[in-house]
C-alpha cells in the first residue's frame, strides 16, 4: 500500500485519538469496535494499544460488551469509530476515494453492515481469506464516514485534496469542475461551521481568547466566504494563513468538545 495512503490513514486515526469521549458509553462502544472487528487475539499498533488503555480508566469500561447494545446511532458511531482505528485505511484522496474496513471476525460483518446502512452509507464487500473487506467508493459517502468517526479536520481536508483533484482531473470541462468545487468548499465550509457554531454554544467560549472570538464571529456571519476573504474581514485584516491558523485552533478546540 503506497505510504501516502497510510499516512492519510494514520492522520485520520491519530485525530480521532487525540480525545477521550467524556461519557462512558461512548468509550466502550470505541473498544466494542475494536474488538470486534479483529479479535482479542489480534495485536494492535502501538498508538492504539495506548488508546484501549486510556479509554479503559474511565469507570465501568470494559475490554468485552454486548454487541446487541448497539441499537442507538449516537453509539454507533464510537462503534464504528473503534472500528476503523482497529481494521481500517482510507485512500488520500488525490489518488482515490476509498476507505476498507478488514474485519476478521465473520459475526461482527453485519453488525457494521446495518451500522453503515443505517447512516446512509453505501458500501460494497468482497472476501480476501478468511478476512471480510467492507469498501466505500464514493467520495461524499467517504466524506460522510470521516465526519460520523469524528475525524472531522481530516474530512475538511479530504473535500480540500477532492476539490484540487476534481480540478486538476477535469480541464477540459471547467464549468462543471468549477461548479463541483464550488458544492465541495461549501460542503467543507457548512462543516466548519457547524464545529465552531457548537463551540460557541458551549462554556468553553467564555474562555477563548479575544482573536480566536473575533475570528469566530467573522467565520459564522459570513458562511460562504473563503479562508482569505474571512481574513480580510477582521479587525485589523490578517492573512490567509492567520486566518487559516485561527480557524484550525477553533476547530481543534471544537473538537475537544466531543
Amino acid at each position: 500500500m503506497p505510504d501516502n495512503e497510510m499516512s492519510f490513514s494514520r492522520e485520520i486515526k491519530a485525530e480521532i485519538m487525540k480525545h477521550v469521549p467524556k461519557h462512558t458509553e461512548s468509550c466502550q462502544g470505541i473498544i466494542d469496535g475494536i474488538v470486534m472487528s479483529s479479535g482479542l487475539e489480534r495485536e494492535q499498533d502501538d498508538d492504539v494499544v495506548e488508546y484501549i488503555e486510556r479509554l479503559l480508566t474511565k469507570e465501568d469500561v470494559s475490554l468485552y460488551s454486548d454487541a446487541a447494545l448497539y441499537k442507538d446511532n449516537g453509539i454507533n458511531r464510537y462503534f464504528l469509530r473503534g472500528v476503523y482505528l482497529s481494521c481500517g485505511y482510507c485512500s488520500d484522496p488525490s489518488l482515490a476515494y476509498r476507505i476498507e474496513l478488514h474485519i476478521r471476525e465473520s459475526w461482527a460483518v453485519p453488525i457494521v453492515e446495518d451500522m453503515l446502512s443505517e447512516a446512509g452509507i453505501s458500501f460494497r464487500t468482497s472476501l480476501r481469506g478468511d478476512i471480510h473487506v467492507l469498501y466505500i467508493t464514493s467520495g461524499d459517502h467517504v466524506s460522510d464516514f470521516l465526519g460520523i468517526i469524528g475525524a472531522d479536520l481530516k474530512r475538511l481536508d479530504f473535500e480540500n485534496k477532492r476539490a484540487e483533484r476534481d480540478i486538476m482531473g477535469n480541464v477540459t470541462r471547467t464549468l462543471n469542475c468549477d461548479s463541483g468545487n464550488t458544492k465541495r468548499q461549501a460542503e467543507a465550509g457548512a462543516v466548519r461551521n457547524e464545529l465552531i457554531s457548537k463551540l460557541m454554544a458551549s462554556p468553553e467560549a467564555a474562555s477563548l481568547p479575544a482573536e480566536l472570538r473575533e475570528a469566530a464571529r467573522v467565520n459564522l456571519e459570513n458562511p460562504g466566504a473563503s479562508i482569505a476573504e474571512l481574513g480580510k474581514l477582521m479587525d485589523p485584516p490578517i492573512g490567509k494563513s492567520g486566518m487559516n491558523h485561527r480557524i484550525q485552533k477553533l476547530l481543534e478546540i471544537a473538537k475537544s468538545l466531543d
